[in-house]
């Protein structure tokens, strides 16, 4: 063969191979994505921390799955919600938690994870507890990016009612869900069914799942009450064990849909609580502090990973690498192809960082050089910072909690205490002393000085941008006749102003 004729031989054959190289990535499948948030979950609460508690689906998927030993959120409800949904600090999206009657949400000028991955052609639903603003339709899930929506509105309803002060929050789409009167974990089962049966596999899938279970009011259906025994440490702490065990068995009944439809081996899912237990229901042992409070045991979520994306090698495993639940945005965006960026006019950039190589064990270090908790500018200063191996907490924290003094099994309905409560402030080295013992405030100048100022760096920040200018619950316009407007418009709540 001449020369000539070889050159053009290797040119057909690099053709082919870019040809077969573009179709392979034409056709490559874009990963599923499912994210399960459990609402005021306890770092103890499952079975395998705990034998008092029946969680065998959630067992098994850390047990085959990587357990994420420093995952973060927020101290209550909502604004680990936001920080999940916009990719951003707690302070960045809001730190409140909205009554039903308040006219507030998440910033619209913030683009929602689902609407990112709507740019990839993902389908996108969520089921379960919104609690990021529904006063004007634009606050509404199928307006921030999700194709679909089934559960409530506001931030804690009636389990077995789904009534919420003085109206019915049940809610579909874009309107009323007549459905109330049953358990909702219940409905949010029939909802996935629908989804799963009603989803095309050639298209890739993000579900999010905020289930309402275990938060408050304490209730259960009998089926489930029925697995713990009567004589169980305290009537509450049963019922709460019962509703793990519901939540359990939603996430499992969910394993159990993307396999029956073969899309589980191109999935990744993860379980996270909210925020920790809340006094004397959840148990955050060995963890100080519960629900409310930015120790540990309020912000370190019970929280692990699997699916079939998740590597062979981390299965089995355990990570102690730090996350924030804000990190997930980008890295759902990384693993979709979506640029994560999100800068603009009246929003702060996005916070979170791409955190897959902490899943997969390429780099288990946080990017990160800080992870700010918490910020608040509102009457008394409180919040808390992680740098490093330290955590610095400043201002009160609630000194009710049920925590480290108590074993997840002899587990009382009292409220033990945590100590110092941080007025003005504590330095704990969460690495060394991760049940936050020693307060290193008075020991350690240096390292304390050193978080202070980079805590201190936050209250630089244009306040206009930071929680859309309200830095506190009680500076939130509410409508006094909202419960009127309610009760005129069928006794749902919906929104009702339109601005």
């Amino acid at each position: 063969m001449s020369c000539d004729a070889n050159i053009m031989a290797g040119l057909l054959v690099s053709l082919l191979v870019c040809v077969l190289c573009s179709c392979f990535v034409a056709t490559a499948k874009l990963p599923n994505i499912v994210f399960v948030l459990v609402d005021d979950w306890g770092f103890a609460d499952v079975g395998f921390r705990n034998p008092a508690i029946s969680s065998p689906n959630f067992d098994q998927l850390a047990k085959t799955g990587l357990v994420l030993n420093r995952h973060y959120v927020f101290k209550y409800c909502s604004p680990s919600r936001a920080s999940f949904l916009t990719g951003r600090w707690p302070h960045h999206a809001h730190q409140w938690n909205l009554p039903q009657s308040d006219m507030a949400g998440t910033n619209l000028n913030m683009t929602m994870i689902p609407a990112k991955l709507k740019a990839a052609k993902y389908s996108t639903h969520m089921v379960g507890k919104w609690h990021q603003g529904f006063f004007d339709p634009r606050y509404l899930p199928i307006n921030r990016g999700f194709d679909t929506s089934s559960g409530f509105l506001g931030g804690g309803e009636d389990h077995m009612t789904q009534e919420a002060e003085c109206a019915i929050d049940y809610w579909k789409n874009d309107a009323p869900d007549p459905r109330n009167g049953t358990y909702d974990a219940y409905n949010y089962g029939d909802d996935l069914t629908d989804i799963m049966n009603n989803h095309n596999v050639n298209d890739p899938l993000f579900i999010y799942l905020p289930l309402h279970n275990v938060h408050a009011p304490l209730q259960a259906p009998d089926e489930w009450l029925n697995i713990y025994s009567v004589n169980s440490t305290c009537e509450n702490r049963r019922t709460y064990q019962a509703m793990v065990s519901v939540a359990d068995n939603v996430t499992g009944y969910l394993v159990q849909l993307l396999k029956k439809k073969g899309m589980w081996d191109n999935t990744i899912i993860i379980i996270s609580a909210d925020n920790g237990g809340a006094a004397c229901g959840g148990s955050n042992y060995p963890l100080k502090g519960c629900k409310g409070s930015f120790f540990e045991g309020g912000v370190r979520a019970l929280a692990f990973v699997n699916g079939g994306l998740l590597p062979e090698s981390r299965r089995g495993e355990s990570t102690d690498g730090f996350i924030h639940i804000a990190d997930w945005y980008t890295t759902f965006c990384k693993l979709a192809g979506v640029d994560p960026d999100d800068s603009g006019t009246g929003k702060f950039p996005v916070d979170g960082l791409d955190v897959w190589p902490i899943i997969t064990g390429e780099d288990e270090k946080t990017q990160h050089e800080d992870i700010i908790l918490g910020y608040d500018f509102f009457s008394r200063h409180t919040g808390a910072i992680i740098m490093g191996d330290y955590k610095l907490l400043v201002g009160p924290q609630p000194t009710n909690c049920d925590a480290l003094v108590w074993s997840p099994i002899d587990y009382p309905c009292t409220n033990g205490t945590v100590g110092p409560n941080c007025d003005p402030y504590c330095l704990y080295d969460i690495v060394n002393d991760p049940t936050e013992k020693k307060d290193l405030s008075n020991d350690n100048k240096e390292m304390l000085q050193k978080l202070l100022e980079k805590y201190n760096e936050y209250s630089k920040e244009p306040r206009d941008m930071q929680d859309q200018g309200y830095h506190s619950e009680g500076v939130i316009p509410q409508d006094p006749n909202a419960c009127k407007y309610m009760a005129e418009n069928g006794g749902y709540w919906r929104p009702w102003k339109n601005l």
